[in-house]
């Protein structure tokens, strides 16, 4: 499930969910696309625009891949009680006659009947440049901007930005304090910081190898990560953020005893290692530090020493995974908390770039353009090196002792 509130009970048993196949296009399929590249409207013109470069079209695939004598395509049912399947990785703006050709030529779709036609769109898009990190512009206060409209593709990418700047126009309304999230705390800060630093040449999608910290932005701890926030701009009712406060205590709880609890080497605890293929005991240990094996889980320990109250299945595998990685997130956390001292530095709105002497010239032109708000985003601009950094530091740190006498 997306959401630790999700009613586990009313969830499709697995039994029940229907499958999802994998054809291939066929040769007959190719010869059609081939025939007709004309028709397309992103091959006759009629698109301009630069499509998604990791959704291309199918007409796009062929094109590029030249080489390769089939593009494989997914058949998603589109419900359970809508006899109707989505053919994914089949997008294409050929027209609707070609569109019949093009499908009928796939394996198992002689008859098929269309209930939607694919589609092309060319959607405008300001530069996201010109965009705070809050998703105001910098050039008219109080008009934010979220979506499509950024210069991303039009699925979660969207979405995100929405939910953002409709929380900073908000806070803005409400007097509140702006919410801004860091890369090392969300996709959401990656993704946002991405667009407002480099820019886009293609619709953006958020890629996790776009990330530093993947480490800490790990699907257990989204709630670690954001409850906090939401519950206090007041997305987050106070019973959900209780509830939250609740299963944290339970898993610090746990882990405080399980430093407590000394395992020493019985001979059913030694079989039971044996039997999950790890070597014995010849020595006391304490729980948690059993629990550090690769091949340990926190229900092995459980079982071991029939543990009483011990945490539920999602709880334990978050102590687990804090358990076995402690070592790497901390290591994730210390080079985050130095991202965030570059952060506290903030750069003036009215700074000069072009005054500063030994800056290179490519440097000044970035930051003139961009005009980041801290040293942190001034690091992830393309052509800003880390001699112009140091040279840009050196300068804030004059400009304000000059301040404060």
């Amino acid at each position: 499930s997306f959401s630790y509130e999700t009613d586990k009970s009313k969830m499709i048993p697995f039994e029940k969910q229907v499958p999802c196949y994998l054809i291939w296009t066929t040769p007959e399929t190719h010869k059609i696309i081939n025939e007709n590249l004309h028709e397309s409207s992103m091959y006759s013109g009629i698109v301009e625009g630069v499509g998604p470069r990791y959704c291309p079209s199918i007409e796009d695939k062929l094109v590029r891949f030249s080489d390769k004598d089939r593009h494989q395509i997914f058949l998603e049912p589109e419900s359970l009680e809508l006899g109707e399947t989505y053919i994914q990785g089949f997008s294409t703006s050929m027209p609707h006659h070609i569109q019949e050709l093009m499908v009928r030529s796939l394996p198992g779709f002689k008859d098929a009947r269309f209930a939607k036609y694919a589609y092309a769109i060319e959607y405008d898009a300001i530069d996201p440049l010109e965009l705070k990190p809050n998703l105001e512009t910098k050039k008219i206060k109080g008009l934010y901007f979220g979506g499509q409209v950024n210069g991303t593709s039009g699925y979660e990418e969207a979405a995100c930005q929405g939910l953002m700047a409709g929380i900073n126009a908000s806070c803005t309304l409400l007097g509140k304090e702006e919410l801004v999230l860091r890369r090392d705390e969300a996709y959401i800060g990656v993704l946002i910081d991405d667009l407002i630093t480099k820019g886009v040449q293609d619709p953006y999608r958020m890629l996790t190898s776009r990330a530093e910290f993947r480490l800490l932005l790990r699907h257990d701890n989204a709630d670690q990560r954001l409850i906090e926030y939401g519950h206090n701009v007041g997305l987050i009712s106070d019973e959900r953020y209780n509830k939250y406060l609740d299963k944290m205590n339970k898993i610090k709880e746990e882990k405080e005893r399980l430093s407590s609890i000394r395992i020493t080497p019985k001979s059913n605890v030694n079989e039971y290692l044996i039997s999950i293929n790890s070597p014995a005991l010849d020595g006391g240990i304490s729980a948690i530090e059993l629990m550090k094996r690769p091949e340990v889980t926190y229900f092995d320990i459980v079982k071991m020493i029939n543990l009483e109250d011990s945490l539920e299945y999602e709880l334990g595998e978050q102590l687990n995974i804090e358990v076995k990685y402690e070592g790497y997130i901390q290591k994730a956390y210390r080079d985050a908390m130095k991202l965030q001292k570059l952060e506290t530095m903030k750069i003036p709105e009215d700074i000069d770039y072009y005054a500063i002497h030994n800056l290179a010239n490519e440097a000044k032109e970035k930051l003139s353009k961009i005009r980041p708000i801290n040293v942190s985003q001034a690091t992830r601009i393309s052509g800003v090196n880390p001699s112009d950094i140091s040279i840009l530091i050196v300068y804030l740190e004059s400009r304000g002792r000059k301040n404060e006498k």
